[in-house]
């Protein structure tokens, strides 16, 4: 990697954590996408092997450069199952030649993940990964700043010890099918499908920051909010031994077939 006099590059690698709420057993076989598998996917080396690769390959824009732009630039890219990166793309950008230039250094990473596995089987895992363009004022504050706690407000995606919902994935799971409600509405308009709710367990293990990050239809949407409105205090996660706040993505599958949810 070119050695700028002032420039640092720092980069993060987070996993954007969820929890995959499907009705059927059978979700490899339909290509459905993971986001938390039993097994997740493992780059050669680890991520800081992941990390390194990427201070090694990126460029900082000499345009952005010249124009002091910089900021953080998500990632979103799915491991399949044969441990290759594809459908990489932008999740939320900052400056179209920084944009490009992460999306550059992501795709040119031809080594081969491990894959992650569900149930024994390889399954497709989608991550996020966010690559931060800053100058050399900005840099020395923002790897101090990188692992920081919530007491600034910081969500993480990943950290050392995950929230743990009350008797784990399973019980989520049932909670989630237990509560959920099929629209009528929606039902006698033959409208179906997966709906995806963001939230945040924040350092008290409440979920707060209820949102829907892809939605379906306004009763889908407002059903899907409501059962997760519903979800009990878990169990916060911790960073460097202290509680910090955690965000999920949880997909919820509306499909029909003998009253199931």
């Amino acid at each position: 990697m070119r050695n700028f006099k002032k420039l640092v590059s720092v980069l993060s690698i987070l996993l954007f954590f969820a929890c995959t709420i499907n009705a059927q057993d059978e979700v490899n076989k339909k290509g459905d996408v993971y986001y938390i598998v039993n097994e997740m996917p493992k780059y050669p080396g680890g991520e800081e092997a992941l990390r390194t690769d990427i201070a090694q390959t990126v460029k900082y824009p000499e345009v952005a450069k010249e124009k002091g732009i910089a900021g953080k630039v998500y990632i979103t890219f799915i491991v399949n199952e044969e441990g290759k990166i594809t459908n990489s793309k932008i999740a939320r950008g900052v400056d179209p030649s920084l944009d490009k230039e992460a999306l550059r250094v992501l795709n040119s990473l031809d080594k081969v993940w491990t894959p992650g596995k569900e149930k024994g089987e390889a399954v497709k895992v989608s991550y996020t990964v966010p690559i931060n363009f800053a100058l050399d004022s900005e840099s020395s504050e923002e790897s101090k700043n990188s692992c920081q706690s919530s007491k600034n407000g910081d969500i993480f995606f990943i950290v050392e010890q995950m929230p743990l919902f009350p008797g784990g994935d399973e019980a989520l799971r049932m909670f989630l099918a237990d509560h959920l409600k099929y629209p009528e509405v929606a039902k006698k308009n033959g409208i179906q499908g997966k709906v995806y709710v963001t939230f945040v367990v924040d350092v008290d293990g409440s979920v707060t920051d209820t949102k829907i990050a892809r939605g379906v239809d306004p009763a889908l949407d407002k059903e899907a909010l409501r059962v997760v409105n519903l979800l009990p205090n878990w169990t916060p996660g911790k960073q460097k031994g202290e509680a910090v706040k955690v965000s999920y993505t949880v997909p919820i599958n509306f499909e029909f077939g003998d009253d199931k949810k």
